[in-house]
């Protein structure tokens, strides 16, 4: 599609949506018309050492439209302090390669802070 914006042109590509079909959801002008749903983008399965998404789940790009809307196929999300384990030794990590580097590049008094503001986060 060909667009023009204060006198610039440009052409916009409408990304393509893999969709997946659904049940029956009525008819219209005599025709049967089906609900569609967006196939899911796998997640990735872990983040940091622990599940990021859902706890044993199974290509999410692969599940049935309604395998997914029956409430006993539903798997349950990460708990607040699960989610709350993983910020904290994403944010370890993060701090011992800045230490690292720190070290490497001689700088003391970076090295100094972040040394006072690992020992506040208990790492």
């Amino acid at each position: 599609m060909k667009l023009t914006y204060r006198g610039a042109n440009y052409e916009y590509d409408i990304p393509t949506v893999d969709m997946v079909e659904g049940e029956v959801a009525g008819k219209y002008r005599g025709q049967n018309w089906n609900y569609r749903y967006p196939r899911h983008i796998p997640h990735p399965k872990k983040y940091g050492g622990t599940n990021y998404t859902r706890k044993g789940d199974s290509q999410a790009g692969d599940r049935d439209v309604a395998a997914a809307s029956d409430p006993a196929a539903v798997k349950s999300y990460l708990t607040g302090v699960e989610v709350a384990q993983v910020h904290r030794a994403n944010i370890c990590n993060i701090l011992d390669r800045r230490k690292q580097a720190a070290q490497a590049n001689g700088d003391e008094r970076l090295l100094r802070l972040l040394e006072i503001e690992s020992r506040q986060m208990v790492c």
